[in-house]
């Protein structure tokens, strides 16, 4: 079959430039056809229309969003024939179940067609890119492409798993993989070997920088993991409100001072000031594991500073700063107390994962999206810029 739907669509055309127009979607052989349901705005779309960027200019105009759950309203008649795996599916027939797509049906996207190796995902030079290289969810329609469909990046969502936390699997199971890549150690061999368990130290302390949708995610995402307390650095006591309200009162939030338009001095100044609150908070301890949930290199920086004096603590990054951060210390890193690692994108498993656990109650992600509705009757450049607490999400229905 050959189906072509129109709808309205973001259009990105370069850095500053999108533009809501229509767009035909046809749905050949080999492709699904979905309706979007809800499609959050991921920070790097943000950062992509303020900066422009060397991976998705060379594609435009193109359509960004990644972050979207949709509904099949089209199947191709060669679908069930896709059998031979790519990327994550490399060397791997796929099943006849997976590629029996039913309109209807409610999917989430993994949006790397990477390269793989011994399970790991290759960052570079990636097979196709969703919403860099294929147009994606800022739609009212959108076409999967063949590369999507084999290698199994096309997941299904449960029944009792709301539009609304679907639309934050992807960005859940970033977080998610930068928890599992974190090295901690747990000793040595008989040969001096050093040995490590990644993930969240249990019964440790954890500290998320930032107060968004993502920041709240990894605190969520901690406290599963086994974390004994979760503190968060917010800038404001509205946002300090936001995350008790949206997490509970099991969360612990500090307020720093806001510090725009200060030298890095003073930044440094006051995030000494910082160190020294919560390491009292802490008992003299700080944290065993630091994530900066945001793009500021000021809170990299900062990260450094609240390891755990005694070593092997862990720093998560959420996404580069593409910046060079002015007095950062690096001795805890140089003496191998210490490691920070970051998250470039999540694995199809990784978005498994945190499927199941929504789905059997183990996670919640409601609450921690903007209430607002976005729609096309909004202006794209605001809708890519705002900023506040919680991710905002286009519902292109509305």
């Amino acid at each position: 079959m050959t189906a072509s739907f129109s709808g309205a669509a973001f259009v990105y055309y370069g850095k500053g430039d999108v533009r809501l127009e229509e767009r035909e979607v046809t749905c050949g052989p080999e492709d699904l056809l979905v309706k979007v349901l809800m499609c959050a705005r991921c920070g790097t779309d943000k950062t992509v229309f303020a900066k422009g960027h060397k991976s998705v200019d060379p594609y435009a105009p193109v359509v960004l969003g990644h972050e979207l759950v949709a509904e099949v309203i089209a199947v191709g008649d060669n679908v069930r024939t896709l059998t031979e795996g790519i990327g994550y599916r490399e060397g791997r027939t796929l099943s006849p179940e997976y590629l029996d797509f039913q309109p209807g049906e409610r999917v989430v996207f993994q949006s790397r067609v990477a390269r793989y190796r011994n399970g790991l995902m290759l960052i570079p030079d990636p097979i196709a890119n969703l919403s860099f290289r294929i147009d994606g969810g800022y739609a009212q329609y959108m076409r999967v492409s063949p590369d999507l469909i084999r290698s199994e990046s096309v997941l299904r969502v449960p029944a009792n798993v709301s539009n609304e936390a679907a639309c934050l699997v992807e960005p859940a199971a970033c977080a998610l993989e930068s928890i599992f890549a974190t090295p901690h150690a747990t000793g040595v061999d008989a040969q001096g070997r050093h040995q490590y368990r990644a993930g969240i130290l249990p019964g440790g302390l954890t500290c998320v920088i930032g107060s968004g949708t993502v920041s709240m995610i990894y605190a969520a995402l901690a406290r599963l993991e086994g974390a004994r307390e979760v503190h968060i650095v917010v800038r404001s006591e509205q946002k300090a409100k936001l995350v008790r309200d949206v997490l509970g009162s099991w969360v612990h939030p500090y307020v720093s001072p806001r510090l725009e338009g200060r030298t890095v001095a003073e930044h440094v100044a006051a995030e000494d000031q910082i160190v020294q609150e919560l390491n009292a908070l802490t008992g003299g301890g700080l944290f065993d594991d630091v994530i900066a949930a945001c793009a500021d290199p000021a809170a990299q920086r900062l990260m450094l500073k609240l390891y755990a004096p005694e070593g092997y603590a862990v720093g998560a990054c959420f996404g580069g700063t593409h910046e060079t951060v002015d007095c950062a210390d690096i001795d805890t890193h140089h003496y191998r107390c210490a490691a920070t690692i970051g998250t470039s994108g999540c694995s199809t498993d990784a978005m498994k994962t945190v499927l199941e656990w929504i789905e059997t109650g183990r996670l919640s992600l409601e609450g921690f999206s903007d209430p607002r509705h976005w729609s096309f009757k909004d202006d794209p450049g605001e809708f890519l810029t705002v900023s506040g607490g919680r991710k905002p999400v286009l519902h292109p229905w509305d």
